[in-house]
């Protein structure tokens, strides 16, 4: 009897085989997903942390522009609403250049003294031009002698006589200057004007400019204050002191006018020329 080897049948342990591998691979694969799915949700969140953050940052730059910008805005506006004229630049100019050391003085009398031919041009235009330039000459020559400035006291003439050099007060006072006739004559004798009577003395302008800024002087010198001097030129020295001695307050009507015109001159406020005022006492 012939022996019949009988084979294994391989395909059985084949199949078990492929059933494992199968299942381990799906296993894996379901791991695989399942890190990749945990990575992925990591990073969504990353990346939404991030441009959270970006977004944040953008917010708060804008916010910051839109503020900056406002800000430019505001200063835009403020310069439009400073008008500086021709005059008040070129006075601003001067200034600095006078600050500097930086302008001679001829340049700063032409300068003066064409500034005060125009205003008073404008203000009395029945004068003759000749008289005009004299009177602005004087006005500019007088001031420098006495350390004043020229447009303060254009502002005072302006005040007392609106530039009328025949202009007579109740008071008796004569001028330009407004420089009162019993006082006057001692005033002359100090600086070397011969009295010829009120009219012919004091209705000179040149002599009634030298006489009146010569006072104002006096009045700075003995109250230490031009801001006081100034009211003591209107209202006389003996009642301003009086009024200081009993601690009363001073009228400032006057100063204010002075003041005013002042500033309109130099085409300063008037918190500017205050604090020129109260530095030049120092």
């Amino acid at each position: 009897m012939t022996d019949v080897i009988k084979k294994k049948n391989p395909s059985k342990k084949t199949d078990v085989l492929n059933k494992k591998n199968i299942i381990i691979i799906s296993a894996i694969v379901v791991c695989v997903i399942f890190a990749l799915s945990i990575n992925l949700h990591v990073k969504i969140n990353e990346l939404k942390n991030h441009f959270e953050g970006k977004y944040e940052n953008i917010l708060k730059n804008h916010e910051y522009t839109v503020e900056k910008i406002e800000l430019l805005a505001q200063k835009i506006e403020q310069y439009n609403n400073i008008k500086i004229d021709k005059n008040q630049f070129t006075e601003i100019y001067m200034q600095l250049q006078e600050l500097t050391g930086m302008i001679s003085n001829e340049v700063k009398r032409e300068f003066y003294i064409t500034k005060m031919v125009n205003v008073i041009s404008n203000k009395n235009d029945k004068l003759d031009s000749k008289v005009i330039y004299d009177i602005s000459k004087g006005i500019y020559e007088e001031s420098v002698k006495y350390n004043f400035n020229p447009l303060l006291i254009a502002a005072l003439i302006n005040v007392e006589s609106n530039f009328n050099p025949e202009a007579v007060s109740n008071a008796h006072a004569y001028g330009l200057c407004q420089v009162r006739r019993f006082i006057a004559p001692e005033l002359a004798a100090n600086i070397g004007i011969e009295w010829d009577g009120a009219e012919k003395t004091l209705f000179d302008p040149i002599k009634n400019i030298q006489i009146g800024v010569y006072y104002l002087s006096i009045l700075n010198r003995d109250f230490n204050d031009l801001k006081t001097a100034i009211i003591a030129y209107n209202r006389g020295p003996y009642y301003v002191q009086e009024q200081l001695s009993n601690d009363q307050e001073l009228s400032q009507s006057y100063l204010d006018k002075v003041l005013e015109y002042y500033t309109e001159l130099r085409g300063f406020t008037i918190e500017e020329l205050n604090n020129e005022l109260d530095s030049s006492e120092e």
